[in-house]
């Protein structure tokens, strides 16, 4: 599924496209569901009946692109949509459903280049100019979400009294079971899947993939994990932090990079962490900031991170203690490293988060930086101050203050390029204006009668 070139459009082959009707029709399929990304993280489709998808692959499927500008909708663009072959998915289904396959697809213009506004154009290039660079970008990834049943204003299933690794109430468990052997069923990788701390909260562990694969499969599961937890009467959740007084939701990303011969980046001839690791995480922290509207990209991310549990407040990094941003997880001789970066949540625009991580890691490279010392004791020690005294800041504590500092961190911008900045700050800043506008229960509670 990952790109081996920098071209998206492409002339492809007979045999692949052959290969892939082929498959549609052995497997009786009736629609094909081609999934796009827009900018706020949100995947979009156009489905189409399967007879048409062999002109689609060779031409492109016309499209109006302004669907591409998370929910501005402002012009129309005419644009094409460019199905990625290696991205095919046959839905999981059943004897009452029509039969579907879902593709990836890249956003192209009418002289079939790639549209500077399209996410999945974006992450291609970064793992392109990287791979220039003679680096292989590598991800696991595990994401928690609430599945929940009726009203949204307490966690659903309330019987659930399940903790960490228990097995949960029956529905969860096996609405659980039903997506992980869906996702092994159309070749998603999982590593496994548990119950989380909160009632109805669950995990899910995709093995290792290459970039762009694993940005298509978080699009492809999130999906998944909606559809089937719909069809046993529950409702996914994935927001970051979906309820007061239970545990917020995230998804850490587990960062693996290899030089071109496979040799691993992060650790050095002695077996210990490596110089390119520690100019990797340097260059991660000091844009931690900048980065933090597109890893934390909602209102609600910053609900999460400010409540702690295990959810990092600050700019730091360590071996052990989950309240960092970057944990660095011990290895077993013959295992490769990873860097675990644990402040984005679930509603990150895979592309893009994926994207910008990449470009802040080869940019601490380039420069050669070195990151504080890992601060590994807790923090409870320390007040915000302390830790500002000891060269550790704090992450935005509202979108607010993530909207200003990535506004001020033009590195950042520039590794998205000035369409995607531009437009993920308009509609960023269309929400927390709308955010600060409204009204909410809190407050009728607190001043009503005051």
């Amino acid at each position: 599924m990952e790109s081996t070139s920098g071209s998206i459009w492409v002339d492809q082959e007979v045999s692949p496209r052959l290969s892939v009707v082929e498959k549609l029709t052995a497997e009786r399929i009736e629609l094909v569901d081609l999934v796009f990304s827009d900018i706020a993280g949100g995947a979009k489709a156009l489905t189409i009946p399967a007879g048409h998808l062999s002109r689609a692959m060779q031409t492109g499927y016309r499209f109006d692109g302004s669907a591409v500008m998370g929910g501005l909708r402002r012009v129309e663009l005419d644009l094409l949509l460019a199905p990625d072959l290696g991205t095919l998915l046959i839905v999981p289904g059943d004897e009452h459903r029509e039969r579907r396959a879902r593709l990836c697809c890249s956003v192209l213009r009418q002289d079939g280049e790639p549209f500077d506004g399209d996410p999945r154009s974006l992450l291609i290039r970064q793992v392109d100019l990287a791979r220039e660079e003679g680096v292989e970008f590598d991800v696991g990834v595990e994401i928690e979400f609430y599945l929940v049943r009726g009203e949204l204003a307490a966690p659903s299933p309330a019987r659930d009294a399940a903790g960490y690794f228990d097995v949960g109430e029956d529905a969860v468990s096996r609405t659980r079971d039903a997506v992980v052997t869906a996702l092994q069923a159309i070749g998603i990788g999982v590593g496994g899947a548990h119950h989380e701390t909160g009632p109805g909260q669950e995990e899910l562990d995709l093995l290792p993939a290459g970039a762009l694969q694993m940005a298509d499969q978080l699009m492809m599961v999130r999906h998944i994990v909606r559809t089937i937890a719909q069809r046993n009467g529950l409702r996914a959740m994935f927001m970051a932090k979906p309820f007061t007084d239970a545990p917020g939701s995230g998804m850490h990303i587990f960062q693996r990079f290899r030089r071109i011969d496979g040799s691993d980046l992060l650790i050095d001839q002695s077996g210990g962490l490596s110089e390119w690791a520690y100019s990797a995480m340097a260059g991660q922290l000091a844009h931690a900031a900048g980065m933090s509207v597109i890893l934390c990209p909602t209102v609600n991310s910053y609900k999460r991170l400010n409540a702690g549990h295990r959810a990092p407040r600050h700019a730091s990094w360590a071996h052990v203690s989950h309240g960092s941003m970057l944990r660095v997880p011990t290895w077993r001789e013959g295992e490769r490293a990873a860097l675990e970066l644990r402040s984005p949540d679930p509603m990150a625009n895979p592309y893009l988060a994926l994207s910008v991580v990449l470009a802040m890691t080869m940019e601490g490279i380039r420069r050669g930086e070195q990151p504080p010392e890992p601060l590994e004791e807790s923090f409870g020690s320390y007040d915000d101050e302390g830790l500002q005294r000891i060269g550790v800041p704090r992450l935005p504590a509202t979108l607010g203050e993530a909207i200003q500092a990535y506004s001020q961190d033009v590195v950042v911008q520039s590794a998205l390029g000035s369409y995607i900045s531009d437009q993920l700050l308009t509609v960023k800043k269309t929400e927390w204006d709308e955010y600060r506008s409204s009204v909410s229960p809190w407050e009728h509670i607190r001043y009503g009668d005051a």
